[in-house]
């Protein structure tokens, strides 16, 4: 008669976790004393060997206890859902608050972005932007394109320039790029990486500011899209766009 009644217990015990409802019954404690619980919210059921015994969280006490399930006197379900404790309450806001600060800590540290889809954060003007990944922030000026000056230290800005920044801008700040490196030549003598810059869809972006006519080629050394961007920067100059309107 009494294992019978324990299987019944463990069937509400169980459909209890299942539903996410508490429960209420009396409990005989080792001591002879009869307690009443009226909120207890049971998470799992253990198999000692000897004894089942089961873990709930109970509402009054705001902590998770361990009850023997044959101890159970007058089982019944409530129907209320665990509350949400005040414990609760400061994890979730203090994830909310967390989430922002977090992305940020993600997006100006950086890890080593060779190969990687990279997260464009800053943009200095049309030819050099920053990038952050893991733990450390980039320095990248793209490979073989010139743009006119907007933040030289020594220079005017020049005509064109703010154009082709905007046009950097509009089309790389906040997304993901992939960057490709040409083998001998990594950093400039500035310490800033060197790189082509490819867009989600495999558009080049070097090549777009050729294209667009916010940018001349440059060859301080070989690289491996020279013949196709000089063709490009005819077709530019031909047809007086950006820089070259003013030819």
């Amino acid at each position: 008669m009494r294992k019978k009644a324990e299987q019944e217990c463990v069937l509400k015990i169980r459909e209890a976790i299942e539903q996410k409802e508490g429960l209420s019954f009396r409990y005989l404690r080792p001591d002879g004393r009869v307690i009443k619980h009226n909120a207890v919210y049971p998470r799992e059921i253990i198999n000692s060997g000897e004894h089942l015994y089961f873990k709930a969280y109970c509402y009054f006490t705001d902590d998770v206890r361990s009850f023997r399930v044959d101890r159970i006197q007058s089982l019944r379900p409530t129907p209320k859902k665990e509350p949400v404790t005040l414990k609760k309450r400061i994890v979730a806001v203090v994830l909310v608050i967390s989430i922002p600060a977090l992305f940020i800590v993600w997006t100006f540290t950086g890890g080593n972005p060779r190969g990687e889809w990279v997260l464009v954060t800053r943009v200095s003007d049309g030819d050099t932007i920053g990038v952050g990944r893991g733990w450390r922030y980039e320095k990248v000026r793209l490979i073989g394109v010139d743009t006119p000056e907007t933040v030289h230290p020594d220079k005017p800005i020049e005509t064109f320039g703010p154009e082709a920044s905007d046009f950097t801008k509009r089309i790389l700040k906040g997304r993901k790029v992939r960057l490709e490196f040409e083998v001998a030549n990594e950093y400039d003598r500035y310490g800033r990486l060197l790189a082509y810059v490819f867009l989600m869809d495999g558009t080049l972006f070097n090549a777009e500011l050729v294209k667009q006519g916010y940018a001349r080629v440059i060859a301080p050394a070989p690289f491996d899209y020279y013949r196709e961007f000089k063709r490009y920067e005819r077709k530019a100059r031909k047809a007086g766009l950006g820089i070259w309107s003013a030819k």
